[in-house]
């Protein structure tokens, strides 16, 4: 049997939105992403003040290639907030979403942004890799795609950040939650290894095992969505990688934009 795998993605309200309708089609995007899974034993929770038009096209999409109801929407029960530096409502979203995996018997979750992409293959190579003493996975490779003019560059960005994928994108790391553990790494392996930043060196200094599936991911930049780009003491950094990857990157190209679920004349014409 299969060890369950979700992802978990808390999505901005409208009333913190500067366009609603860009992140209705961001997270349209991502939603494809999903339903382009290689390995479809997965479950997607959404905690949401409000619903993109999207994820009630999901039901049809979706029992087209599973019986099972694969996704789970949890509306969040408090005023929408403008946006932090810390990002109080996300982080608020994603408490609701652990503690429905938690509810479900724990497994894998993957806490994933409602504007990034996974690859097609991200739930078939990480279940390929998990073993009993890992406690998650990091997705270490992988590319920034500027949602304006579809150029991308692969991490590391030269001149812009030296970095590897996980050290700045959020969508990146896979914690297995033990629903009936008493070690807090098991019970919330998330909060114990930190920011997705900080995971392989806390893995490292407590003694941790982490998996790293051989999947790439996407993190999608120049939205004037990203909450990176726009809130905080590090927003302009951010944009200047941004500025980077559109300077200097390269157009997207079909085969790589299949890769990761997407059809690219759709993407130019949008």
């Amino acid at each position: 049997m299969k060890e369950p795998f979700f992802f978990g993605i808390p999505l901005v309200s409208r009333a913190g939105a500067t366009d609603w309708a860009v992140i209705e089609r961001l997270f349209s995007l991502t939603l494809r992403s999903l339903l382009a899974q290689t390995d479809r034993d997965f479950s997607v929770i959404l905690a949401a003040h409000d619903v993109p038009a999207a994820w009630h096209d999901v039901p049809a999409a979706w029992h087209r290639v599973s019986r099972e109801p694969g996704f789970h929407l949890i509306r969040a029960d408090w005023a929408p907030e403008p946006p932090t530096s810390a990002n109080d409502d996300g982080g608020r979203k994603k408490w609701l979403i652990k503690q429905a995996v938690r509810a479900r018997a724990g497994g894998l979750l993957m806490f994933l942004d409602a504007d990034d992409w996974v690859a097609s293959d991200l739930v078939e190579k990480v279940r390929a890799v998990m073993h009993p003493r890992h406690i998650g996975a990091v997705v270490t490779n992988g590319f920034a795609l500027d949602y304006a003019t579809l150029r991308l560059a692969r991490f590391p960005i030269a001149g812009a950040f030296d970095g590897p994928f996980h050290a700045l994108c959020g969508s990146c790391t896979i914690g297995r939650v033990v629903a009936a553990a008493s070690e807090p790494h098991l019970l919330d392996p998330h909060a114990v290894l930190g920011s997705h930043h900080d995971w392989e060196g806390r893995a490292t200094q407590n003694g941790f095992s982490l998996a790293h599936p051989a999947a790439e991911g996407l993190y999608m930049v120049g939205t004037s969505e990203n909450h990176s780009e726009c809130h905080g003491p590090f927003a302009e950094w951010r944009r200047h990688v941004t500025r980077a990857v559109r300077s200097r990157g390269t157009l997207l190209e079909p085969g790589l934009a299949q890769a990761f679920g997407q059809n690219i004349d759709e993407l130019s014409s949008a």
